[in-house]
């Protein structure tokens, strides 16, 4: 099979380990070369509470992290599976803003691993309603495909004023709660431990948004991974 990104060959060759194993084989949609443009961030040091990779000499949890525990009234913290790096920037671009939703294949697998053993129930964040209209798809939902989820939130009736990556600090940090539950949800999601996925963490005020309704609403503890930070 051809690679997603690059359209080069998919090397299909069995290691002795996987083939002792006598487990199902999975394929990877990506070839090798392309895969390693992608930074993991399992293998570096990040702060316990958002995700993002320390340098050295940065404390722990981050400065952010630090001025959003003074300002934000619920614990809360969040981890992200990669780095947002170039490789990861052009994913999004030809994924997210591009609408090539055959691009979902090249992390689904990865982010679905991770969650498919939760205990918690699994909460994608909403698009806008003209998003849907032109892209045609939540771009987290389609990372998530086939897992079951509770999709108790919805965005509010606002006007749009343009996608969370156009915006400054400022202007985030100051936008009204762009979510609502939907109606009758409430009771799904009553004392019960939630995690919040969404594909990249920037800031982290979508994110908070999202589990300070949540919380308020009577989630018993709300957790994020996204899939980039």
């Amino acid at each position: 099979m051809n690679c997603l990104l690059c359209n080069g060959q998919v090397d299909q060759g069995l290691t002795l380990s996987q083939i002792l194993s006598f487990q199902a084989l999975t394929t990877d949609s990506v070839c090798s070369a392309c895969r390693r443009q992608f930074s993991p961030l399992n293998r570096v040091k990040t702060c316990r509470l958002c995700g993002r990779k320390l340098l050295a000499a940065m404390p722990d949890p981050c400065l952010d992290c630090e001025k959003w525990r003074r300002g934000f009234p619920y614990p809360f913290a969040s981890r992200s599976l990669y780095e947002y790096n170039d490789a990861m920037r052009e994913f999004m671009k030809r994924y997210k803003f591009m609408g090539d939703y055959r691009l979902r294949a090249v992390f689904s697998p990865i982010l679905k691993a991770e969650l498919r053993t939760t205990h918690r129930l699994i909460v994608p964040i909403p698009v806008h309603e003209s998003t849907m209209a032109t892209r045609g798809f939540n771009q987290v939902t389609g990372l998530l495909e086939s897992l079951k989820l509770c999709e108790c939130l919805a965005t509010r009736d606002q006007q749009k004023t343009g996608r969370q990556s156009a915006k400054n600090r400022l202007t985030r940090v100051l936008a009204e709660q762009p979510f609502k539950l939907k109606p009758d949800t409430q009771a799904q999601i009553t004392a019960k431990p939630v995690v919040l996925v969404d594909d990249v963490y920037t800031t982290g005020t979508t994110i908070r948004h999202a589990a300070g309704l949540l919380m308020a609403a009577g989630a018993a503890s709300v957790v994020g991974l996204t899939l980039a930070r």
